[in-house]
């Protein structure tokens, strides 16, 4: 069945920013999908990137006892994350 091409698409502010800013980032994010698994991928900004980091490293020290806890470096827990 042909699709009709008078039918809405719903778009939101923040992707018309997003495409104004930059086409091929629209397009990664709202667009296209990964061929083998049909999932969209996901951009993260350094910033991003660097808070999960820091946040899988917290939660990995959480977890240990406190007389374990700061035996290693934390610098070593971090290039793991």
């Amino acid at each position: 069945m042909a699709k009709d091409k008078f039918t809405a698409t719903w778009v939101s502010h923040t992707s018309i920013a997003d495409f104004l800013n930059c086409p091929r980032a629209y397009y990664l994010r709202n667009v296209y999908r990964r061929p083998e698994t049909n999932h969209k991928i996901q951009l993260v900004s350094p910033p991003l990137s660097l808070g999960s980091a820091i946040h899988e490293v917290l939660e990995s020290l959480s977890v240990l006892p406190t007389k374990v806890r700061f035996t290693e470096p934390l610098l070593s827990k971090f290039d793991l994350a």
